[in-house]
């Protein structure tokens, strides 16, 4: 980020006001509206730091405004009171967790790796991580801070500033090419699956340094609206429109490695259930382990959502809205056929493999095995699917109706390397990136 001093006087001048006023309170909300944090079934007030504008924390971060929240974290903007000094970046971005957000220091151990494994990679810059770190005490006991550079917005919120939520082919094929180039550094040279692949977790840059300095100042001038829980909690509710694009400038990049797994050697294997519902790869719900091809998966999946503005996998979730995995499996049937003999001989062989440790389900049972979070089985001891009535009539080209031609047909080749029941013949991120569908057309 260039200098915010030498672009933006008037912003600058409020910096060196230490301390200056920042209001802790905008209009009232209803104590009946549940706001932000508050939403998630698993919310816990107590567990939460009451963070408030106006406050510094560690001597250091001028807290100005929430710009968003998790079932375990809530993120604001601050100003750092050290850098704005010493370096050009003035704005942070904090991540407050929970006192019993136990991944909290995973996440940072899993940065400074991602940070140190090679930093002269290409994808490394593509890769956001954190900048410092520290340990604030709330009422109910201490909370981790993690520190980072300021970013626009997710990408989900990004694809609202053009027309009918669609980015221009040009722009989403460049920020396709970025984020294989990240995924390339994450798994050749870290070794790291970030396993929660979706638009929430990749982030844009600020398209110009006024982006962020503006939005501050709208911030002072109009403070948050907030309620106090029934706890006695503040609770603010988040800031996050920057604003029509000033340029397309931006970059995006992968963020949030809070569930991201490190193995460390070729023989390492994940077992445990990950990623998002609908981004789910087969080998993550068959329990017959993953490596780094499931983000390729997932990634694959996500396409879909980038280009065409719909999930590839739609009605994978019951009639009380909970995900059903033979629902998707069925789906993947259709789309991809069955799975070929090696898939179905391994899935026999694991069908009782312990996970490591319970894993308790969204329903509260706590599952011993990959198949009984995932309500197996799914395949007989022939190989064939028990719930073949469940096959929708449905092909891959029925999928891809906004390509017509030869884009069409670049674009199944691209996913057609991504998405396969063998993890095995999955691309690797690096030989994706040089697809002929990616590539910048005159």
């Amino acid at each position: 980020m260039s200098s915010l001093r030498s672009s933006l006087p008037r912003f600058s001048s409020l910096l060196r006001k230490r301390p200056f006023f920042i209001p802790s309170h905008g209009p009232p909300l209803p104590p009946g509206i549940l706001v932000d944090e508050e939403i998630s079934p698993f919310y816990n007030s107590k567990g939460f730091y009451p963070a408030k504008p106006g406050e510094v924390l560690a001597d250091r971060y001028h807290i100005v405004v929430k710009v968003g929240w998790g079932v375990s974290s809530t993120v604001w903007l601050a100003l750092d009171l050290q850098r704005h000094i010493e370096e050009p970046e003035t704005i942070v971005a904090l991540k407050i967790a929970n006192n019993n957000a136990h991944y909290a220091g995973h996440e940072r151990e899993v940065e400074e790796h991602i940070s140190t494994a090679d930093p002269s990679h290409r994808g490394r810059s593509l890769i956001r991580t954190l900048l410092n770190s520290f340990q604030v005490q709330g009422p109910e006991g201490s909370h981790s801070c993690l520190v980072y550079p300021p970013l626009r917005e997710p990408l989900s919120r990004y694809q609202q500033h053009f027309v009918d939520g669609r980015m221009p082919l040009p722009l989403i094929k460049s920020y396709i090419r970025t984020l294989l180039s990240g995924l390339d550094y994450l798994h050749q040279e870290c070794r790291v699956v970030h396993t929660d692949l979706k638009l929430e977790n990749i982030m844009v840059s600020s398209e110009d340094p006024t982006v962020l300095a503006d939005f501050i100042e709208s911030q002072l001038a109009r403070p948050m609206a907030s309620k106090i829980d029934s706890t006695g909690r503040p609770v603010y509710q988040s800031r996050n429109d920057f604003g029509p694009l000033k340029s397309l400038k931006s970059i995006p990049q992968l963020v949030d490695f809070g569930l991201a797994t490190r193995l460390a050697e070729e023989d390492d294997w994940g077992i445990w259930p990950i990623q998002p519902d609908h981004y789910r790869a087969p080998e993550v719900i068959l329990g017959i382990g993953w490596q780094m091809p499931a983000d390729i998966w997932n990634l694959g999946v996500l396409l879909w959502d980038l280009v065409g503005g719909r999930e590839l996998f739609q009605h994978i979730h019951d009639q009380h809205g909970r995900y059903d995995a033979k629902l998707h499996i069925a789906q993947m049937i259709a789309l991809l056929g069955p799975p070929p003999p090696e898939i179905l001989q391994r899935y026999q062989s694991m069908r009782e493999f312990s996970l490591p440790g319970h894993v308790r389900r969204e329903d509260g049972r706590v599952c011993e095995t990959a198949e009984e979070y995932f309500c197996g089985p799914f395949f007989d001891n022939y190989g064939r699917f028990l719930y073949e009535d469940l096959i929708p009539d449905r092909h891959p080209g029925d999928t891809v109706s906004f390509f017509q031609g030869e884009e069409r047909e670049a674009f199944l080749d691209l996913v057609g390397q991504m998405l396969l029941w063998n993890h095995n013949y999955r691309r690797l991120a690096g030989e994706l990136a040089g697809h002929p569908f990616l590539q910048p057309q005159n």
